[in-house]
């Protein structure tokens, strides 16, 4: 016979039905921090990373108060988590031990496309027990899509980065610039170098320009190249959020759509 009611509160008070404590978690990089900041209550969060606050770190916002710690075994085994997540962070030391601990590690995967960061918000949210949160975040995550405005009006663009690089169909900015209805001037895969001769000869409608707010990014000479400064100022171009290009995920949209609302590239 089901225990239920009154009774089942006195067998909980009693301690003869275990209570299963919400998980502790921890995020070892900025990519990963993302996730656990974005769907983890705050209760549970054990600590994020030293980068997390960073400008680059969408969720930035939401780590007043939190341990940040760097990605080495002392510092995570020393807060007894339950679940690690991570991206790139960690070295082979930390996950062997780990392991050996028993601690749950949840790596998130790269994605080069909406439906990809869709179904990886999903999955980190049911590893990290918190499917509702991240359906919730989905919910929100597509009312944006749908709200981002074409601004491409179907014109070429060239991403261009300070460091003299650009990005392909394959990667998220491609897709993030497919989104705004924009052509992609070149089909090249992945992410590739553009000297200045190369750049010269191409002739996108609008150039989408990737951290030229960031001084150190700008003290490298192919995006400072004088002649290539001058074609971009004379050709429309605007620059993305440099949050959206740091790590990609959902949170990615966010920061699309109001720039499809905030700018108009003429």
């Amino acid at each position: 016979m089901a225990v239920t009611g009154f009774a089942a509160l006195i067998l909980l008070l009693s301690g003869t039905i275990p209570v299963t404590a919400a998980p502790r978690i921890v995020s070892l990089d900025e990519c990963a921090d993302q996730y656990v900041l974005g769907l983890v209550p705050r209760e549970q969060i054990a600590a994020v990373s030293s980068k997390a606050a960073l400008p680059d770190s969408y969720y930035r916002d939401r780590v007043r108060g939190l341990r940040q710690i760097r990605p080495n075994a002392e510092s995570v085994l020393a807060l007894r988590p339950d679940i690690v997540v991570r991206t790139w962070g960690g070295d082979a030391r930390l996950l062997r031990m780990l392991g050996e601990d028993g601690i749950q590690v949840v790596t998130i995967n790269d994605v080069t496309t909406f439906d990809q960061a869709r179904a990886e918000l999903h999955r980190a949210g049911d590893a990290m027990g918190v499917d509702a949160r991240a359906q919730a975040e989905a919910e929100r995550f597509q009312a944006a899509l749908d709200d981002i405005r074409p601004i491409g009006l179907d014109r070429t663009v060239l991403y261009y980065t300070p460091g003299g690089y650009s990005a392909g169909p394959d990667t998220m900015v491609g897709e993030m610039l497919r989104k705004l209805a924009f052509r992609l001037e070149t089909q090249d895969k992945g992410f590739f170098a553009l000297s200045p001769e190369v750049i010269l000869s191409l002739h996108p409608d609008v150039f989408a320009l990737g951290f030229y707010d960031d001084v150190y990014e700008m003290r490298r000479s192919p995006g400072r190249n004088p002649l290539v400064s001058r074609l971009i100022a004379a050709t429309p171009h605007f620059t993305l959020p440099r949050r959206a290009l740091a790590c990609s995920g959902w949170y990615s949209a966010y920061d699309l759509r109001v720039l499809s609302h905030s700018i108009e590239v003429k």
